[in-house]
């Protein structure tokens, strides 16, 4: 029995052994009944901390959950889906911009008092920040949307991704949902606009059904990042398997285009000119053209014309006298038929 005992016990710490040794010789007081309930507790404590592991949605590793911050967000579970590791990486501090990333995605509220008091600590600044907004009663029910970004508590709504987007202000939410239709909370509309500014410029809107495509594509990618966020990985895939049948429906990508998407029903040159002289004047030739020749033809032309006027014992012409006497003619010709047509209207008339 003695031996099975000791077997047993031979895994579990030092102390908690020299303890129950004193326990089953009945030397065991009351301090260290106490003593052996309190370390037993830790040991178990600390094991089911080792137990408890997430993924991160960033660097894609399993990790313990003691490597995640705390969130108040009803976005998580009591824990960011995002390790410190990874956000130590993404942290600029001569960038304010990436620590409001950050914040943003945690749905934790900055503000500038706080911020400057995590500075004035000597461990790191994010991390004491979070342990405030964490611990501190004045972050109580807020989130990124209370930001204040200056030291006389105004606050500011602010809506920001990776890139520098205007502020709630500049969109009018009735326009938002007649633009991305109705039924999705209002944050969300500014996040689809949001979106919509970011991406506009990578994709050929050639007509109103590509916009159209375009627009459902902006609310399925956010709807997807929001998921993401939540950590809710299989939502999360349903919005991107909508957002790839929509880009392919829309034919969103150039490489799905036909030549005629890309070139606007235009195949050849000659229906491009033909469509700039539709719709504009015909643009005269520029000098480069008419002062000197370009070709053979011209030289040839050019080198006659002095030939003839040699014989004839007058000095040799410029190349730009030659286009001068061409449009000369031209424009007697144009007056001349003008005035046939005229006349021949005019006898119409009075037949």
């Amino acid at each position: 029995m003695v031996g099975f005992i000791s077997l047993k016990l031979e895994s579990r710490p030092p102390k908690f052994f020299i303890i129950y040794n004193k326990c089953h010789t009945g030397t065991l007081f009351m301090g260290e009944r106490l003593d052996v309930m309190s370390t037993k507790r830790k040991v178990e404590s600390q094991q089911n901390a080792i137990k408890q592991r997430q993924s991160c949605i960033k660097c894609k590793k399993e990790k313990p959950i003691a490597q995640y911050y705390n969130s108040k967000s009803p976005m998580f579970d009591g824990k960011i889906t995002i390790c410190k590791d990874c956000i130590k990486l993404m942290i600029d501090y001569k960038n304010m911009d990436s620590i409001y990333t950050i914040l943003q995605q945690m749905d934790i509220k900055f503000d500038t008092f706080y911020w400057e008091k995590s500075l004035e600590s000597k461990t790191d600044t994010f991390a004491r920040y979070v342990t405030m907004a964490n611990s501190f009663p004045q972050f109580d029910g807020t989130s990124w949307k209370d930001s204040v970004f200056d030291n006389d508590k105004t606050s500011v709504e602010v809506n920001k991704s990776d890139d520098e987007f205007p502020s709630k202000k500049n969109y009018d939410i009735s326009q938002l949902k007649s633009k991305y239709g109705y039924g999705y909370p209002d944050d969300e509309y500014y996040l689809f606009e949001d979106k919509y500014q970011q991406l506009k410029t990578s994709f050929q809107l050639l007509t109103t059904m590509h916009e159209e495509y375009f627009r459902e594509f902006c609310v399925n990618k956010v709807k997807e990042t929001l998921a993401k966020a939540k950590g809710n990985f299989k939502e999360a895939k349903e919005w991107a398997a909508m957002v790839k049948d929509v880009a392919e429906a829309g034919k969103l990508k150039p490489s799905q285009m036909s030549k005629a998407d890309l070139s606007g029903g235009l195949d050849t040159f000659g229906q491009l000119a033909r469509l700039v002289e539709e719709n504009n004047e015909i643009m005269s030739l520029l000098p480069l053209f008419t002062e000197q020749p370009k070709d053979k033809v011209d030289v040839t032309l050019w080198c006659y014309i002095n030939y003839v006027r040699d014989l004839k014992g007058l000095p040799e012409c410029e190349y730009k006298e030659i286009y001068a006497f061409y449009d000369k003619k031209k424009e007697d010709y144009e007056n001349q038929m003008s005035d046939n047509s005229f006349n021949s209207e005019e006898v119409d008339a009075n037949g």
